[in-house]
């Protein structure tokens, strides 16, 4: 029997860490209804509208869920989930009128969200026991499922609108290289349209379209044609700093929302030589060439959920041989949580016939906190004492956090750095106790009430 086929959806949330419930529960009940969420991950690097624009296209409908923030002035809620709420009404609109859903929590203003039969309020104190999620839910995977393969797409054409000047014309060899790199075909778009059946036969079929949005009418005009047809555009303006400081970016190119949510960042991509364009354009479109990533399961997607909110950083976990057991039950729940670790048995990332001192230096000089899971047979090990000692001769630099876990009192050596005696805690309470503790050092919270040495 073929399984069925995963509904690709955009899925809009809150990066926080006081969210993730709020995420939990929403992801739970959309996984169970068949549906495969895709995200904007906030580390993804300087922002991409088109990319953004690139992914709804490509998805088969569109889920929102927006917590309250008391202290985000006028729109008590993530500016950045708004813009994307907003995109997604135009961008799916116009393509095929796909569906939206949306939860908001209550307090949040219902002006943001004006499509009644699309929205739906909940209380994060109440969520278990909203039964009436499921009607909307199914709703929208019955609608939604018919666009199923929305992300089946080949690389096509590109569109190239620019005007006519010499910071272009010496560009434009470098521009058409750079995309073909990635297998696009260019096209010169036309600017002035004569009749109005050439605007979809022209436009609707390309990827997207390279555009200078400056100061220059003709492009002004396209660009307008272009965002009602929600055609996806990788804006750009050629500036040379010696003629002055950058020019204002027009509002319909950054508008309201966005200017709020991401401060000081554009979604332009401003060039000054040849050269600076193509690194640039290339480093555009390695995102759009990377395959969906949307999650396989629900173990992938709560292993995000619960990485919201948190710094990036890596951990060295350190563990003598009789400790293994121990050893690779953390390992699982720090994978399954998203955390970047090493471990010389269940994450060893040291190439075969490499130098095992050498690389070990380099494990350790790359993670920010070491955990080592002392006991006995740990003190027994010559590799962890030298893996002690190297950590240690780091935290002294100031370069790395120890946060020891005594399994069974031993105290052969003193370890000064505060941490937590688990010789009473089952093996799950234990691995709870040191997820949660890495969860809070890299959220800048740490969590537990720490009763070692």
């Amino acid at each position: 029997m073929v399984a069925a086929r995963r509904i690709p959806t955009y899925f809009s949330h809150s990066y926080r860490r006081e969210d993730r419930d709020v995420n939990e529960f929403f992801w739970r009940a959309f996984e169970a209804h068949g549906f495969g969420f895709t995200v904007d991950p906030k580390s993804a690097g300087a922002l991409s509208t088109c990319h953004l624009e690139m992914m709804m296209r490509r998805s088969a409908c569109f889920v929102g869920v927006v917590t309250l923030r008391r202290d985000q002035p006028a729109y008590k809620c993530s500016p950045f989930v708004v813009y994307e709420y907003g995109l997604a009404a135009r961008v799916l609109a116009a393509r095929a009128i796909k569906p939206l859903l949306v939860f908001v929590e209550k307090g949040v203003p219902g002006y943001h969200f004006p499509n009644v039969q699309e929205r739906f309020i909940f209380d994060r104190d109440e969520l278990d026991t909203y039964d009436g999620f499921e009607q909307p839910i199914r709703q929208l995977a019955l609608k939604a499922r018919g666009y199923s393969s929305a992300g089946d797409q080949l690389v096509g054409e590109v569109g190239l609108a620019v005007p006519d000047t010499p910071a272009y014309r010496a560009a434009k060899p470098l521009i058409t290289q750079t995309l073909a790199k990635f297998g696009y075909a260019v096209k010169e778009v036309k600017v002035d349209f004569t009749d109005p059946a050439e605007i979809p036969l022209q436009l609707d079929p390309l990827d997207f379209v390279v555009i200078d949005i400056s100061d220059h009418e003709p492009l002004d005009r396209l660009f307008h044609l272009l965002l009602g047809r929600s055609i996806p555009t990788l804006n750009v303006i050629h500036h040379d700093p010696a003629n002055g400081p950058r020019p204002r970016v027009p509002d319909l190119v950054v508008g309201e929302t966005l200017r709020h949510a991401t401060f000081e960042q554009d979604p332009v991509l401003w060039w000054n030589s040849p050269g600076e364009f193509a690194a640039r354009l290339e480093q555009q479109l390695e995102r759009f060439d990377l395959p969906r990533q949307q999650f396989r399961n629900l173990d992938e997607g709560i292993g995000y959920i619960r990485s919201t909110g948190r710094a990036d950083g890596k951990i060295f976990l350190s563990t003598a041989g009789p400790d293994d057991a121990l050893s690779r039950e953390v390992g699982r729940a720090l994978k399954l949580q998203n955390f970047t670790f090493f471990h010389y048995v269940y994450n060893n990332t040291i190439p075969r016939g490499s130098k095992w001192q050498d690389r070990l230096e380099q494990q350790l000089a790359a993670s920010q906190v070491f955990v080592p899971l002392v006991s006995q047979a740990y003190w027994r090990s010559e590799w962890c004492r030298r893996e002690l000692a190297t950590a240690r001769r780091l935290s002294d630099e100031g370069r790395l956090t120890i946060i020891p876990y005594f399994l069974d009192g031993s105290s052969e050596e003193l370890i000064p750095e505060q941490g937590a005696d688990i010789s009473d805690l089952t093996e799950a309470e234990r691995v709870a106790l040191i997820v949660q503790d890495m969860d809070g050092f890299f959220t800048g919270q740490i969590a537990s009430d720490y009763s070692g040495t």
